[in-house]
């Protein structure tokens, strides 16, 4: 099994050069793709192949399963040349946008469920029908979520997976359990070596909405939803993961989707967030979203990676006093094998956004200053955490990075790229609600992944 990483650009399947993104980067067992689409990045939109004749809009093509087909297309075509498969994937998240061209986008107080729900069941519905298509048996664990924007105004999902190498020498095993039974037809949790991989957990019984556990009085000020929705969705995923074999103490990274409502509720949700790891707790991404698509009204969705102890799994948590301290009840990063998982990054200092950002926002704000500001001061912090760990920061394997208004979208990529000098990383870019970050006068979060080269 070659831990080595390598980036892979894979024609049909690759991005222009303005884009920061490698189609597929290998590390460790694993493939991770970029985010995939049917994006047009040579015309714009989509290309023509996905979507319906102008002439024929509702004869010619189903407009959400023509795109989706020719994102599989690419996915499969990237992780063929990887020496991976659709057949070996193991996490799979797919990005569904609220706002399309047409539409103005609104403050996130608005309810997006009003505004939005009907169009994200319809897409979501159509998508899940068309990846049905690609993906026959033994799914990958799953994250459908709502975001505001996707590069494009015409996509309608975006799609990125974690496959095993068919050189790993690991099998993967999908399983299903009763605590937690989806109607969309995915893994609730797959085995792959030492790792288990859960899929986006709500709070739901699958048939009512909310899960009674999750409820709180409608009509008094008693309960708080969010922190209610956070503890039966952890209770959820650990009845899950205990189930294949993990202890809670081998979670290594946890994703924590929050909408507006969510975000803005943060401190009670740390309260269940201590109480449920006193001590050592994982690292922890904080991912702003515009809504919780499997469940109508819900605010959090959460899934974890396990590295199970019985199974040879490692569990180290990296620290340097060269970086800023985790945000919350977490930690800077976890190393697990041959993977770093990092927490939450953001371009900071230890009171919240930099004076200096702030400065060259309210200053210069039409020539994005503060957003360079921020890309420098996240690439300060993950290099030197890269570097505790035994690595460095050209060794980043996977990226998703939050915008909270994509009119920063080319001055971020300008950016962005600079360290990365050993070949990009597989990369997704998404634009969530404004104001909606962890610290909510930041206009950026990014999500890392890092290999660590072998003997390290």
């Amino acid at each position: 099994m070659s831990s080595a990483r390598t980036v892979h650009h894979v024609p049909g399947a690759d991005f222009p050069a303005w884009y920061p993104s490698s189609s597929v980067v290998t590390a460790g067992p694993f493939a991770f793709s970029a985010s995939m689409s049917a994006v047009d990045f040579e015309r714009g939109g989509v290309v023509p192949e996905a979507k319906p004749l102008p002439g024929l809009p509702y004869s010619s093509g189903h407009p959400v399963k023509l795109q989706v087909r020719e994102t599989y297309r690419r996915l499969e075509a990237a992780l063929t040349q990887a020496g991976s498969s659709l057949e070996g994937g193991v996490s799979i998240n797919q990005w569904q946008p609220s706002y399309h061209g047409e539409v103005e986008r609104h403050e996130p107080l608005r309810d997006a469920y009003d505004l939005f729900w009907e169009d994200w069941r319809r897409v979501a519905h159509a998508y899940i029908q068309s990846r049905d298509e690609f993906l026959l048996a033994d799914r990958p664990a799953s994250c459908l979520m709502p975001i505001d924007r996707l590069v494009s105004p015409e996509q309608h999902i975006e799609v990125q997976l974690v496959s095993l190498l068919d050189d790993s020498g690991i099998t993967k095993r999908a399983y299903a359990h009763d605590v937690h039974s989806p109607l969309g037809g995915y893994s609730v949790g797959v085995e792959a070596g030492p790792w288990v991989f859960s899929a986006g957990f709500i709070a739901t019984d699958f048939e009512s909405g909310l899960h009674p556990n999750a409820r709180v009085p409608q009509h008094i000020w008693y309960g708080n939803q969010v922190a209610q929705e956070t503890e039966e969705t952890l209770r959820q995923v650990r009845v899950t993961m205990e189930a294949a074999g993990a202890h809670w103490s081998d979670v290594v990274k946890v994703v924590l989707y929050l909408t507006p409502e969510g975000i803005r509720n943060m401190p009670a949700v740390e309260e269940v967030w201590a109480a449920q790891w006193p001590e050592n707790p994982p690292a922890r991404a904080v991912v702003p979203c515009s809504g919780i698509g499997g469940v109508k009204h819900g605010n959090v969705e959460i899934y974890v990676i396990v590295a199970r102890s019985s199974e040879g799994g490692e569990r180290d948590v990296v620290h340097t006093d060269r970086a800023l301290a985790p945000l919350g009840h977490s930690v800077q990063a976890m190393r697990s094998g041959p993977l770093l998982f990092l927490s939450t990054q953001l371009g900071r200092d230890e009171n919240g956004l930099s004076a200096q950002a702030v400065a060259l926002r309210d200053g210069l704000p039409q020539a994005r200053r503060h957003i360079h500001d921020q890309v420098r001061r996240i690439h300060e912090d993950v290099a030197a955490i890269c570097e505790a760990a035994g690595t460095s920061i050209d060794q980043t394997v996977k990226v998703d990075a939050f915008l909270s208004d994509f009119v920063d979208l080319s001055t971020f990529f300008e950016a962005w790229a600079d360290p990365f000098t050993d070949g990009l990383p597989a990369s997704g870019f998404f634009e969530v609600p404004p104001r909606s970050h962890e610290i909510p006068a930041c206009d950026i979060s990014v999500d890392l992944v890092v290999a660590v080269p072998e003997g390290r």
